[in-house]
């Protein structure tokens, strides 16, 4: 009686949410393409002065800016516009937490997942982003892209570990850099300390365009090929970096990449870890748990993982402690000390 009282309690509000989803991130994204929000933080207020300035039809520009009100990125008074706190803060460009490379990033994967349903029947990628040619040219583009949410994770990061600690990092390993955004929070927070990032060439192209911008250029080296076969030293680094790498890897090789970074790591020294983490039961979170819908569509092997699985993993590579920081993103970061 009662799963029958349920059943006629239940709506299908939520299944008409998450139908509508993928037209909402639309919205968002036309909007920050055209750079709606820098517009109306620019002193543009009404549709007729945003097309203007936007180059774009006063009836389109009307109707979208009217559904980024409902999905509450505007408000709406007497046909003037403006910015909520959250467009305010992350959708107008130049603020150092935009987040508008972020739509790049959902551009480059948009096609794959309109083929979710026959990667699920076949149990084979759209596209194999982990192999060596095809990463080569997707990572750079992707890796600029989610700069701004790697490096205010990274920022978090680095003002938890406790001030002492920080003082004992000198030198940092950050493997499969990206834009470097995960150590140049460190390296702006330790004004001593010298930076290895390993990459591809192509990649490593883009940490030296942020490490140059941000003003920490002269403070890194580079070690350029595919980080599974790139040797890394024994007992060189205080810290070594792994941010958003395994869920590309996979458990075969996730395993081994932090197996080489404990062997990379002074006896004292802390391995960081950036990752979608679901928990122990993966009944939730929802984002990680859809992520990992990303990397069967993306990747050969790629998944996400526990953190029963990291704390298991990172036992046998040698790490006595496990701690984890709450940081902006979708799980709180790993970091485990030798």
């Amino acid at each position: 009686m009662a799963q029958a009282s349920k059943q006629l309690e239940a709506t299908p509000e939520r299944i008409i949410q998450d139908m509508w989803a993928a037209r909402n991130a639309q919205a968002l994204m036309a909007g920050t393409e055209l750079d709606f929000f820098t517009h109306i933080n620019n002193g543009k207020h009404t549709a007729k002065e945003i097309a203007r300035v936007a180059k774009a039809s006063e009836r389109g520009t009307r109707r979208l800016l009217d559904a980024l009100v409902g999905l509450g990125y505007l408000s709406k008074k007497n046909n003037s516009y403006d910015l909520e706190p959250v467009s305010e803060r992350f959708l107008v460009r130049g603020q150092p937490t935009y987040l508008g490379p972020m739509v790049n990033e959902t551009r480059m994967v948009w096609e794959s997942w309109s083929h979710l349903t026959d990667v699920v029947r076949t149990g084979r990628p759209f596209t194999a982003l982990d192999t060596e040619q095809l990463g080569r040219d997707f990572f750079p583009q992707l890796v600029a892209a989610i700069f701004p949410m790697s490096y205010g994770a990274a920022r978090e990061a680095a003002a938890a570990i406790p001030e002492k600690t920080r003082k004992r990092i000198k030198n940092i390993l950050d493997v499969a850099a990206g834009s470097a955004a995960w150590s140049i929070a460190f390296a702006q927070a330790i004004p001593d300390s010298r930076v290895t990032v390993v990459d591809y060439p192509e990649v490593n192209q883009v940490a030296r365009d942020f490490t140059t911008r941000l003003g920490v250029a002269d403070r890194y080296d580079y070690l350029e090929g595919n980080l599974r076969e790139v040797d890394f030293g024994r007992k060189k680094y205080d810290l070594v970096i792994l941010g958003h790498i395994i869920h590309t890897e996979g458990e075969k090789w996730g395993k081994k990449l932090i197996q080489r970074a404990s062997r990379a790591l002074k006896d004292d020294g802390l391995l960081l870890i950036g990752e979608m983490v679901p928990n122990d039961d993966r009944t939730g979170p929802a984002l990680p748990l859809v992520f990992g819908l990303n990397m069967l569509l993306n990747t050969e092997n790629g998944d996400v993982f526990t953190m029963r699985e990291y704390r298991e993993w990172l036992k046998a590579a040698g790490f006595k402690k496990v701690s984890t920081i709450d940081a902006p993103g979708p799980s709180p970061l790993i970091l485990a000390s030798k």
